[in-house]
């Protein structure tokens, strides 16, 4: 019966790893370009620096779907894990990974933090795509440096009593920081907190300057981005959480003696991680979802702009493909 049971769990864990892996992937990898295309082709966008941050962390989520997401795929669902023989490539994994995480959070808490400086007078001079530019780079720039401690750190180390190696962290002392602070700090409750309080607030205030004699353009600019932003807040807090919970304060502090134990403790973790690569996939199906304005940017963007762009182009083509021809018709005759 225990060795069914094992079997159950352990094809559940597969499925979860390759089969919601790979679902995630390809929706975050369309959504994420469908996100990058819209706000960098509209003005409205390219001028408000809420979308500047939003159109960054998009870019950054694309990196991570593919070094994090994409190669977890590959080491837990078909057993191909290169970072256990190559040096470089576990420190370079370990590096890119956890520094695009702290990127992309970087750039959510950012635009939750903007939107709402926006709407407050004292403070919207700090929300401009020019300085929204220059807090990225310097958030960017930290990370980067935060991350040559992974590399340093990062090495294949051997398993005690197995024969078999792993990727994994040096140093003790970093060990601590990455398993107690990093994860479940710097990448699970603080830029939640950050992200669900700065959007309440701007909730708050959008709905107070809905009141007041403000320029129409401007409030139904700022309700779109202030519900895009809370609403993603919300949904990520959903797929944050349980993966921070279990396996950062709760599984480490556990011993599962039994076979079976074990087998539902890799099942919970499996399919925690994979929601947990949500926060990179889904920022352009709740835009989509919550914001009618969205939906019709989104199909102006593609049909009116790109679709109409190419098409012209293609006829343009076609056109100085016939021209030569008929000179050269007329020139024989």
């Amino acid at each position: 019966m225990s060795a069914t049971i094992i079997s159950t769990f352990n094809h559940a864990t597969s499925y979860s790893n390759i089969g919601g892996g790979f679902f995630i992937f390809l929706a975050g990898m369309i959504g994420n370009i469908l996100n990058i295309i819209v706000f960098t082709s509209l003005k409205t966008f390219r001028q408000t620096s809420a979308a500047f941050y939003m159109t960054s962390a998009s870019f950054v989520n694309i990196f991570q779907l593919v070094v994090g997401l994409l190669s977890r795929i590959l080491i837990t669902g078909y057993n191909i894990d290169p970072t256990k023989t190559s040096s470089f490539i576990c420190k370079a994994r370990q590096f890119t990974l956890i520094t695009t995480m702290l990127m992309a959070f970087s750039c959510m808490c950012l635009a939750a933090i903007d939107q709402y400086l926006s709407l407050t007078h004292p403070w919207r001079h700090l929300c401009t795509v020019k300085a929204a530019s220059r807090f990225i780079i310097a958030i960017f720039v930290v990370w980067i440096l935060h991350g040559i401690t992974l590399f340093i750190y990062s090495d294949v180390i051997s398993i005690e009593g197995t024969g078999q190696t792993t990727c994994g962290l040096l140093n003790t002392g970093f060990s601590i920081y990455y398993s107690r602070f990093l994860f479940p700090v710097l990448l699970g409750v603080l830029p939640l907190i950050i992200r669900v309080s700065f959007g309440i607030l701007a909730f708050v205030t959008v709905q107070r300057l809905s009141k007041r004699e403000v320029p129409v353009v401007r409030l139904e600019r700022d309700k779109q981005l202030t519900t895009m932003v809370l609403v993603e807040v919300a949904v990520d807090v959903v797929l944050t959480l349980p993966y921070s919970i279990y396996n950062h304060w709760y599984s480490g502090s556990v011993t599962f003696n039994d076979s079976v134990s074990s087998a539902v403790n890799q099942f919970i973790i499996a399919l925690t991680r994979v929601v947990f690569y949500g926060n990179f996939a889904v920022a352009f199906y709740i835009y989509y979802c919550v914001s009618s304005r969205f939906r019709k940017q989104l199909a102006y963007v593609l049909v009116q702009m790109h679709l109409r762009y190419w098409r012209e182009k293609g006829n343009q083509t076609r056109n100085n493909q016939i021209v030569p021809e008929s000179a050269r018709i007329d020139e024989l005759q």
